[in-house]
């Protein structure tokens, strides 16, 4: 990595993390008091809890990769896989959105010397389970509000609209693994175009070659090769949804689970359908505080608790993440050099 693409990612971040406070804190400024003094009420071992939970949904999310890996009998240790998801996310926050994630994911685990097909594997499915977590997750928020007629028509819209989006992605995806040479067909006929407007080489077999091992992924998916992976997608999520539940205990507020669900999965799929911010730093926290207040927790309450939840769940992890992404590229400059 260039000292000019450090600089950026350097400058980006600053600017991402000095503003998140103004964008969430502006229409909360009357609450700010009483939210001073619930800061000072915190039950210290409570918030203690909500950080064991959250480290441990990146043991989760580590424990994913590697079930995604030994699919392909390929495994990594723990601590690399957790450094490569921490890292892999935060560098797509500032390069390329999901697929310059992916790509990060990719070229890293190529370096531990796993084959490209699990590295890719790795890379790209991650991607599938998370939004298929968030969209169950928020789906159930949804229904229940809707239930409660508690859903404002902004949030309904907004809902419906990114829900149609990724059901039609996931549809797609679908339609693509029903017939391998179908598929084969189609990806030739439209990698051959791509190529004849980049200018590149096109290499037939190549691809053919891809589609086989995505098929290959497929069949091992459902020989009881999902169960794993649904697993830590599960975890992951649990872990979560348990370190807000503990933020909420530390402020001494007790909160049912239904009411946790729908304050967390709604601006999640919101979070994700704003691309131009990264993580949806403003408006998943905007909305999850409005949608608490909404079911009828006190404002300081909320604003304390939403923001030391993605103080803890977004933004160290994203600044831990943007020192692994130096850490893991000047490893891979050391094994170039050291002919590894």
């Amino acid at each position: 990595m260039s000292q000019k693409t450090r600089q950026i990612l350097r400058i980006i971040g600053l600017v991402i993390f000095l503003l998140v406070g103004v964008k969430i804190l502006f229409p909360h400024i009357k609450a700010i008091p009483d939210s001073i003094n619930a800061i000072r009420g915190l039950d210290y071992w409570m918030l203690f809890l909500a950080v064991f939970f959250e480290v441990l949904r990146f043991v989760f999310s580590g424990y994913f990769l590697n079930t995604i890996l030994g699919l392909f009998r390929e495994r990594i240790p723990l601590g690399q896989a957790m450094m490569i998801v921490l890292g892999s996310a935060s560098f797509g926050m500032v390069a390329g959105g999901l697929v310059g994630s992916a790509a990060a994911s990719l070229q890293w685990l190529r370096e531990r010397n796993i084959k490209t097909q699990a590295a890719s594997m790795a890379g790209f499915l991650p991607i599938i389970f998370n939004n298929i977590a968030v969209l169950i997750i928020s789906l159930v928020g949804v229904i229940y509000l809707f239930g409660l007629d508690a859903l404002t028509s902004t949030q309904l819209n907004a809902f419906i609209v990114i829900f149609i989006l990724l059901v039609g992605v996931l549809f797609l995806f679908y339609l693509f693994l029903r017939d391998k040479q179908k598929s084969k067909r189609f990806s030739v006929k439209f990698m051959q175009k791509i190529s004849s407007l980049t200018k590149k080489n096109f290499e037939e077999r190549k691809i053919a070659h891809q589609v086989d091992e995505i098929f290959m992924v497929r069949d091992k998916f459902f020989n009881r090769g999902w169960i794993k992976p649904v697993l830590g997608t599960i975890l992951s999520y649990l872990s979560d949804l348990l370190a807000l539940f503990s933020l909420f205990l530390a402020a001494g507020q007790t909160i049912s689970p239904q009411v946790l669900l729908i304050g967390y999965g709604l601006p999640q799929l919101l979070g994700k359908a704003t691309f131009i911010l990264p993580g949806g730093i403003g408006v998943v926290e905007s909305t999850m505080i409005a949608l608490f207040e909404q079911l009828g927790i006190a404002d300081h309450i909320a604003v304390v608790v939403v923001i030391a939840f993605r103080f803890l769940s977004f933004i160290i992890p994203t600044i831990l993440g943007f020192i692994l992404v130096f850490v893991l590229q000047n490893h891979s400059k050391y094994e170039k050099r050291s002919g590894i």
